[in-house]
């Protein structure tokens, strides 16, 4: 699972599938082709993320330059937030993808017709459906009481939103679907068959009303976080001849105590038993404020603690796994201990812990993975573990360092890891070794002050039309002794040349006195200040030639370029701190 399901809309990416050559659309509707030979396509968003709105009638076949297509599938996200009163689903769809009518507000029915076979989770969640109705032909799926089944009834597959009051399923329904009731805010209780065996995971993510639930004894499989959000259930029960989990409170455990599988509700401190070794099911737990995790806890599942009210958490030093998003949205957190032998963390694991202000990475983590601390707005402190090698994706995008010593063993910053998004913390960044690549957009939409490399080469930026400063001001780029050419000429960085300083006095900053040069274009002379006692001034063109060199004494100190051949050429200018360099045009 990724992000929990109550923020999925806000994590929505919108598929532009107009880049893809198997992209077209007619009639309104867009669609992205499956296969060329067997000539099958499936309804997709409009490339331009405008909405679907009114009654849809999707055809059964659609011709394109000259190939007539079947339409086999409503595909994932399809009619995400469409404004839709009405829609007609051909016998040539026989799969509704995940998420296919998410947020589609509009529609309050929807009929399934006899050639659907495969219906995917949340495929009409956060809809405002009174009813799925299902062709009585499909030999796959039936509708009882509005509620969508398999053909047996061994399963419910899910529940449309509007439905309320109290449910029953019927005698032989065995399994209950991943995200079955989620969002069913009306309904308050629901009575289990004895003959029920599974419950899926976060089947009933704030069905905000339901406040009663008995778990039969025939229950072998609980999924995760299952009752997150279910801020009324107080009136939970597992029956006590269940071979397979037990209650302790509210908190479910597996039988043999060692996973804890849901706590939606708990005192505001939480101790957990020695004997646990898998952590989950606090999602949306707004009661927690501290948990006590014991030493031999390996695990903190997916989401575990996402948009808890959890404060504060040291966790075991042996863990070794924390995965995605387990603390997502926690924006009361504000202390993690983190485990020293922690070598694996999921991604976004700490995402929107917007009070969290310090962290210490631990020395085995060779990764910090995409959006690990994604907006996490006062995160300021960070300590570095010995082993960084790679900061992913967005891992720090939006996050109030001032200040950034990058570790030594680091060797790539991948795209957007410290962009900034104009909220203008970050101001200088120092590289402690040299960095093999910076992506796309690592730091970008910054306003720094000095950049400090230690490389004699630069490192390589994916897409450098927009390379990995883009949208960043940068006041001075400084870089090792000797190095300044490869800069210079190099297709991204050259274009940089009145940024940079050559560090070969082991400078601790760039120089306070700022150079000018001045006019810029010039004709006959420039003119140059803020240089203290005597330097040297060389003129390199375009080529990498030095075409002009002088000695400089004085403040302003002026240089005759009148006999120069016009164009665009670097001055460098050697002082007793630094070698800087500024772009000259002369016309």
């Amino acid at each position: 699972m990724n992000k929990p399901v109550f923020f999925f809309v806000i994590a929505m990416l919108f598929l532009t599938f107009a880049a893809k050559a198997q992209y077209f659309e007619a009639g309104g509707i867009a669609y992205n082709v499956l296969s060329t030979t067997e000539h099958t396509i499936e309804v997709v968003p409009l490339s331009s993320c405008a909405l679907y709105r009114g009654n849809i009638t999707i055809p059964a076949t659609v011709t394109h330059n000259g190939i007539t297509y079947d339409v086999i599938a409503l595909g994932e996200e399809a009619f995400y937030r469409a404004m839709l009163t009405s829609i007609s689903i051909p016998s040539s769809v026989t799969q509704i993808k995940n998420g296919c009518f998410l947020a589609a507000r509009g529609l309050s029915s929807i009929t399934i017709p006899a050639s659907v076979m495969n219906i995917e989770p949340l495929a009409f969640a956060a809809t405002n459906l009174n009813a799925i109705n299902v062709d009585e032909d499909n030999p796959y799926f039936r509708s009882i009481d509005g509620m969508l089944f398999s053909k047996d009834t061994s399963t419910i597959v899910e529940c449309p939103i509007k439905k309320s009051g109290s449910v029953s399923l019927p005698h032989n329904t065995k399994h209950i679907a991943p995200y079955a009731f989620t969002y069913c805010q009306s309904i308050t209780g629901i009575t289990f068959p004895d003959s029920l065996l599974s419950i899926g995971n976060v089947a009933f993510m704030h069905a905000i009303q339901l406040n009663n639930i008995a778990i039969p004894a025939t229950v072998l499989h609980i999924g995760h976080n299952l009752f997150a959000g279910c801020s009324a259930l107080n009136n939970l029960a597992l029956a006590e001849n269940n071979n397979y989990y037990y209650m302790d409170g509210m908190a479910i455990y597996s039988a043999a105590g060692d996973t804890l599988v849901s706590c939606h509700k708990s005192a505001d401190t939480v101790i957990l038993p020695a004997t646990l070794r898998v952590v989950d099911g606090f999602n949306s737990n707004h009661d927690i404020k501290y948990a006590l995790v014991p030493e031999g806890v390996t695990e903190i599942c997916d989401n575990a603690f996402g948009n808890s009210s959890l404060v504060s958490i040291d966790l075991p030093s042996q863990m070794d796994l924390i995965d995605e998003y387990a603390f997502y949205y926690c924006q009361s957190l504000t202390h993690v201990g983190m485990p020293a032998s922690l070598d694996t963390m999921g991604e976004g694991v700490f995402e929107v812990c917007s009070n969290l202000t310090s962290i210490d990475i631990p020395n085995g983590l060779r990764v910090i993975p995409q959006e690990a601390f994604y907006f996490c707005e006062s995160l300021s402190e960070i300590t570095w573990g010995d082993a960084v090698e790679v900061i992913d994706s967005s891992a720090f995008g939006g996050c109030a360092f001032t200040e950034l010593q990058l570790p030594s063993t680091l060797h790539a910053i991948h795209m957007g890891a410290f962009c900034g998004y104009n909220n203008g913390h970050l101001k200088r960044v120092i590289f402690s070794s040299p960095v093999d690549t910076l992506e796309v957009e690592a730091l970008a939409a910054l306003d720094l002050t000095m950049l400090r490399f230690k490389n004699t080469v630069p490192p390589v930026t994916t897409e450098p039309q927009y390379g990995c400063l883009y949208m960043t001001d940068v006041d001075s780029i400084v870089v090792p002794c000797g190095s300044l050419d490869a800069w210079l000429t190099d297709v991204y960085w050259g274009q940089f040349a009145d940024k940079y300083y050559e560090d070969c006095n082991g400078i601790a900053d760039t120089p306070e006195t700022a150079i000018a040069v001045y006019p810029n274009p010039a004709s006959s002379r420039l003119t140059i200040g803020g240089v203290e006692g005597k330097g040297m001034a060389e003129l390199v063109n375009a080529a990498g030639q030095t075409v002009l060199s002088r000695q400089i004494n004085g403040n302003p100190a002026e240089i005759d370029v009148s006999t120069l051949p016009r164009g665009h050429y670097f001055l460098r200018l050697h002082t007793s701190q630094s070698i800087v360099t500024h772009k000259v045009i002369l016309n």
